[in-house]
């Protein structure tokens, strides 16, 4: 099944028309992932997706059988029939079955430079829409609200990472000897325990000496967890393409009076922006109001304060600074 809806996707064929596209195309393969193909297709990985002006679907998949289990589409051809390359069957669509003289090829920004040269050397008669990025916002603007269904998918991955974190208590009050590495294998194992489930990212785990680290490197290391001071564990369940995010912090022995304040200060900005969350409040704001209450604590926020969550980690909205452009 397909995530979009049906009024989504007639939005989309709204904007083909705005920007006098003919075919909108969607690629994810290994050498550039692009979640939009599940969200239009269902099909969750490695192929071509089509839509033209009128609406029609077509999946060109490098695995059949998956394709004809997950995807919702129109049609589905086996790039066999093409001697495995996808780019002669869009030509052989574009040459033998919409027989244009001139196609307005639309792509998304993550498409490579060197497959949009592959198909105009290919293919005769193409164009492509020279503003990919506004198909890129266009369609994180299109994600940034979730359906029913999509819900239901995150809320599973949400309750698949929330059942962990007794797991990892378990582990810090148990396990004194345990290493970062140790705690990262149990919550993968744990994650994966669930079935249809997997990790959404490496697991970032941090002791006191690493854990003010913005993205920790290495994601776990061989030290101890429990090193006296304040450590953090940051994971997320993905559950059958839909992501959760979990940040949580730790305190081992006794803390430092600055320890202390560091942590009322960073519970009273979480707490306030909780409260703030509301219909037209802009999310510039709530950041804003979260950093200046650090401020006055004496201390720095070099990253945003949230993200919204979906078939990507980091889907939007954003939670950041005010935009200045």
């Amino acid at each position: 099944m397909r995530p979009i809806t049906e009024e989504k996707f007639e939005s989309i064929l709204n904007f083909l028309e705005e920007k006098k596209i003919d075919v909108l195309m969607i690629t994810d393969y290994e050498d550039s992932r692009n979640v939009n193909l599940q969200y239009l297709s269902g099909h969750p990985t490695d192929a071509t997706i089509l839509i033209n002006s009128s609406g029609e679907t077509i999946l060109i998949p490098w695995d059949v059988p998956l394709a004809e289990k997950h995807s919702e589409v129109d049609e589905i051809i086996n790039p066999a029939n093409f001697s495995f390359n996808p780019t002669l069957a869009i030509k052989d669509l574009f040459e033998n079955r919409w027989k244009k003289s001139s196609i307005t090829i639309g792509v998304h920004s993550k498409t490579t430079y060197g497959l949009i040269v592959k198909m105009k050397a290919i293919i005769t008669g193409i164009k492509y829409f020279e503003e990919p990025i506004q198909i890129t916002q266009y369609f994180e603007k299109l994600r940034s609200t979730k359906t029913e269904f999509e819900i239901k998918k995150l809320l599973k991955a949400a309750k698949i990472g929330n059942k962990i974190i007794d797991d990892i208590k378990d582990f810090c009050i148990n396990n004194p000897d345990g290493t970062e590495k140790d705690l990262s294998l149990l919550v993968r194992k744990k994650i994966g325990d669930n079935v249809g489930s997997d990790v959404a990212f490496e697991p970032l785990v941090a002791n006191s000496s690493r854990a003010h680290e913005i993205h920790q490197h290495p994601f776990a290391s061989d030290q101890r967890f429990s090193l006296p001071g304040l450590a953090l564990i940051d994971f997320g369940a993905k559950f059958q393409g839909y992501n959760s995010d979990i940040t949580i912090p730790i305190s081992f022995g006794k803390l430092s009076d600055e320890q202390n304040k560091m942590r009322e200060f960073t519970i009273k900005s979480y707490e306030t922006a909780i409260e703030m969350i509301e219909i037209d409040v802009p999310l510039w704001k709530i950041h804003d109001t979260a950093e200046q209450i650090l401020k006055k604590g004496g201390y720095l926020m070099p990253y945003s304060l949230g993200h919204g969550l979906g078939l990507t980690v980091h889907d939007s909205p954003l939670l950041s600074r005010k935009p200045t452009d």
